[in-house]
Formats: C-alpha cells, sequence, structure tokens
C-alpha cells in the first residue's frame, strides 16, 4: 500500500512519466470492490420480508375508477395471477407448522353450490376460502362448517392491475380508505360468512404491498382471533412480514395448483407442491372450484399422496396461540 502511495506521489509530481501495469491492475480492482460496495449498500430488498422496517407508502392514495362495474369473473382474474417469482425461506426462529404436510385452500367459494359439494366429497380436507359478497356465501360456510372444514373469508384487496381494478365492486379494501373504511368494510364481510377462523387475500396485488393497510387488516385479525394467510398475489407483499409481526398464526401460499388447468399443467403443479414439501417444513396450495381441477382432485392424487395433505390449520406457523401462554 506504500508502495502504491510513493508510486502515484512520483506520477503526480512528474518523476515517472509511466506506471509499471501492476498499478493499473490494482487500481482497476479497487474501483471495482467501491462499485460492488456501493451498489450493495444502495439496495433496499436485499433483508428477508420479515426484517424489513415497515413504512407508509409515499405520494399521495390512489383513486378507485368512477363508476367501477360490479366485478362477475373471478375464475378469469385467478387463473392470470403473477406467479414469476420465488417464496422467501424464512428463519428458523419462527415457530414451525406442527405437522409436515401440503395444506389445499379452496378460493371463490360463494357462487357454486355444485362444485362445493364435489369438494366436500373430497377423501383429504381441504380449506374452503368464501367470498364475502357472493350469492352463497352464508350456505358455503354453514356447509362447511357441518362437514368439519376449516372455513375462511377470502377478503378482497384492490389489485395493481388497472383492468382487474375497474372490476372492483364494493366488498373491495381500496388504497383511497383509512382505517376506520378498512375496519368497516373487514368487519362487515366477516358478518356476511359465518364460521370463520382465519383470512386469506383475494387479489390484492397493491394493497398487500401496503405495511399500513396491512397493519390495519392484521390488527383487527388479532382483535378476533384469526389467522391470516397471504396468498401472495404480489412478489412485493407484505402481508406475511406484518402477520408475523403481529403475532398471529400465519401462512403464505407455495403454489397455485390451478393457474392453467389443463391435465398436464395440473400434473406439473402438484409435483411442484411435492418439490416444495421437499424444501420447506410445510407447502401451502391455493386450488380454485374449476372442473377440470376438481377431477384432478379427485382422481389424479395417488394414494401414497394423499397421506401428506393435512389440515390447513397443522401447516401454519404458530398454531394454535394457545400453546405459547405461560402456565
Amino acid at each position: 500500500m506504500a508502495a502504491m502511495r510513493n508510486l502515484l506521489r512520483a506520477v503526480l509530481m512528474g518523476k515517472r512519466r509511466r506506471p509499471p501495469h501492476w498499478f493499473y491492475a490494482a487500481l482497476l480492482i479497487l474501483l471495482l470492490v467501491l462499485a460492488l460496495v456501493i451498489w450493495l449498500s444502495g439496495r433496499d430488498d436485499s433483508r428477508p420480508v420479515t426484517q424489513r422496517v415497515s413504512q407508509p407508502a409515499a405520494g399521495a392514495a390512489r383513486q378507485p375508477p368512477p363508476g367501477a362495474p360490479h366485478y362477475e369473473d373471478f375464475q378469469q382474474l385467478s387463473r392470470q395471477a403473477d406467479l414469476s417469482w420465488d417464496i422467501p425461506r424464512y428463519p428458523p426462529t419462527i415457530r414451525a407448522p406442527r405437522e409436515r404436510g401440503i395444506a389445499l385452500i379452496m378460493d371463490d367459494i360463494g357462487y357454486d353450490m355444485h362444485a362445493l359439494r364435489r369438494v366436500l366429497a373430497l377423501p383429504f380436507k381441504v380449506a374452503i376460502s368464501v367470498l364475502p359478497d357472493a350469492p352463497g356465501s352464508r350456505q358455503a360456510a354453514e356447509m362447511a362448517h357441518a362437514a368439519g372444514l376449516t372455513v375462511m373469508l377470502h377478503l378482497p384487496m384492490e389489485p395493481a392491475n388497472p383492468v382487474y381494478q375497474q372490476r372492483m365492486d364494493d366488498s373491495f379494501l381500496r388504497m383511497d380508505m383509512n382505517e376506520a373504511e378498512v375496519r368497516a368494510l373487514f368487519l362487515r364481510a366477516l358478518d356476511e360468512v359465518p364460521y370463520v377462523v382465519g383470512v386469506n387475500n383475494h387479489m390484492g396485488s397493491l394493497l398487500t404491498s401496503s405495511p399500513v393497510h396491512m397493519q390495519w387488516v392484521m390488527s383487527l385479525c388479532r382483535e378476533r382471533g384469526l389467522f391470516f394467510v397471504d396468498s401472495r398475489t404480489s412478489k412485493d407483499s407484505v402481508a406475511a412480514a406484518e402477520a408475523l409481526q403481529f403475532g398471529l398464526t400465519w401462512g403464505e401460499r407455495k403454489v397455485f395448483l390451478d393457474h392453467q388447468s389443463d391435465p398436464e399443467s395440473l400434473r406439473l403443479s402438484w409435483q411442484a407442491a411435492q418439490r416444495c414439501l421437499k424444501r420447506h417444513k410445510a407447502c401451502i396450495v391455493i386450488a380454485h372450484p374449476y372442473p377440470e381441477t376438481l377431477d384432478f382432485l379427485e382422481h389424479q392424487i395417488p394414494a401414497r399422496d394423499r397421506q401428506w395433505i393435512h389440515p390447513l390449520t397443522d401447516v401454519l406457523h404458530g398454531y394454535p396461540p394457545s400453546t405459547e401462554k405461560a402456565s
């Protein structure tokens, strides 16, 4: 290092016209290291989601489109969810699920009672997530509860895609809502669906990226003793991280079974769930009551795989909370 300083001083004072080749090589390495340090220090997403600091979103609140029509085509939107990112692993200090296995959540329940009856007849337990404004939401929750299945609220939240935003109805939590409005709409949804013990987001690629809105949601979940499953419709979602910070029982979707519902795609998605199970202690899979999906679940799940399908509450982090209380 002293030699480099002397050489640099000599060059600047004109005592030496041309430095040796090693001087240029050392200078280049030094510049590369400096550039790497600057690049790493500027990254804001290099930490795990559980270690990020929740800050309010900057800028003015987004306004919902005027005169938005009633949202009806749930299946098409579910099929088009962005699945291109990898789900992060959580550190071992987080309370692990009590069982190793795959858990299935059936989303978008409340429109097709015939499809629901097929779900209830499956030879393994599936959590039922009910849309609050669906015409058969109350009946669907009562049927699922009577069958001994976990009933969840499939809570609509604002998406990022402008096309999907145009299809929101009055059941959606929106970015322009304040805490009182979010709380009132959430409570109204809970009134529509009986026997709810947990919540997962319907759509929500925009709202789940807002720490403030997710804190409001998790606060009410904690008051009502509800668990929360992040459907992970966006790589920027902070829902699972906020649920963890609020001390909730929680989980997050690892695989969408029927992003494409042809038989080959369903088979490949199930294989992805099996690989997920090898990497993680538990794997939450979200499916939808499409005819093709139900055909696959009824006839294409091998008996050897069914032993790994557990109720959702067995694969959530920290369930049940009462086991952690001091005696």
